[in-house]
């Protein structure tokens, strides 16, 4: 038998263990009430999507309504396209990624090349703009304006899609040299059109579906950029550990639900 004090202090020294198995089951329950309120069926995991900052608004639009539709949660994870693609290449077993939606097909054909991709759907086009900053206070119009003393240009490192295809394109122009000196380099595409709305930079070359997310802003379509431009394809990825759904939120992006929010956003090169 044990001593009255003894059995006292074991009662105090288990009851704490108690409060914890409570604890663990309210938070259980709290989580099960929290995946049941966002639409998300317990121990399905949500669809993961890698996806560049051009085609955010119109994709965060499509991933609720995909989630209304069907009841599977969407996860967006944005980053410019080359960067993207590298993280899309380091499979983690744990959280794998179902599509890979970059801002060029260029990127696209890089993970097929390295044995990546499933399939490709076909989504839109984008084309290289300047977009000059609020007001547009340097009266900007053309291209010789972009080089005048002063002026400041955001222009997308070559990590991004827009900055690989806007300075391949001036580089292979013999236009590159002339602007570098005046360029601001930007992470995204979106940071790019931010410092021109902003008014730390004059002007910033961009996607023209971007520059239309930018009401006020004159966005000006330069014969030096003519003919520059992106297709924009989604693709799910072989590493899913759901190809089945990966590939119904493929088509759901690249067919009309998708499409609608596309042409909603202004993107001037809707797939048909």
């Amino acid at each position: 038998t044990h001593h009255p004090l003894q059995v006292v202090e074991m009662a105090h020294m288990k009851r704490p263990r108690y409060i914890l198995i409570f604890i663990a089951l309210l938070a259980f329950a709290a989580a099960a009430l929290f995946t049941l309120k966002f639409g998300e069926k317990p121990g399905v995991r949500p669809l993961i999507v890698y996806a560049a900052p051009a085609v955010r608004m119109p994709l965060e639009r499509i991933a609720k309504d995909y989630e209304a539709a069907t009841g599977r949660a969407v996860e967006l994870r944005f980053g410019p396209s080359e960067t993207i693609l590298t993280q899309a290449a380091m499979v983690n077993p744990s959280a794998p990624v179902d599509l890979f939606f970059p801002a060029d097909s260029s990127y696209v054909e890089a993970a097929k090349e390295r044995g990546m991709i499933g399939e490709s759907f076909p989504v839109a086009s984008m084309s290289i703009v300047v977009l000059t900053a609020s007001g547009n206070p340097k009266g900007i119009a053309n291209w010789n304006d972009l080089l005048n003393d002063g002026v400041k240009v955001a222009v997308p490192n070559s990590g991004a899609a827009a900055g690989k295809v806007a300075r391949n394109h001036l580089a292979a122009t013999g236009k590159w040299d002339a602007l570098a000196p005046r360029a601001i380099e930007t992470f995204t595409v979106t940071e790019a059109a931010n410092a021109a709305k902003l008014g730390s930079v004059d002007a910033a070359i961009v996607w023209d579906a971007v520059a239309l997310g930018y009401a006020g802003q004159t966005i000006l379509k330069l014969p030096e950029f003519e003919g520059v431009s992106a297709r924009v394809e989604v693709a799910t990825l072989k590493q899913s550990s759901d190809p089945a759904e990966a590939k119904k939120l493929a088509e759901f992006i690249a067919g009309e639900p998708g499409m609608q929010r596309f042409r909603e956003a202004g993107y001037p090169g809707v797939a048909k």
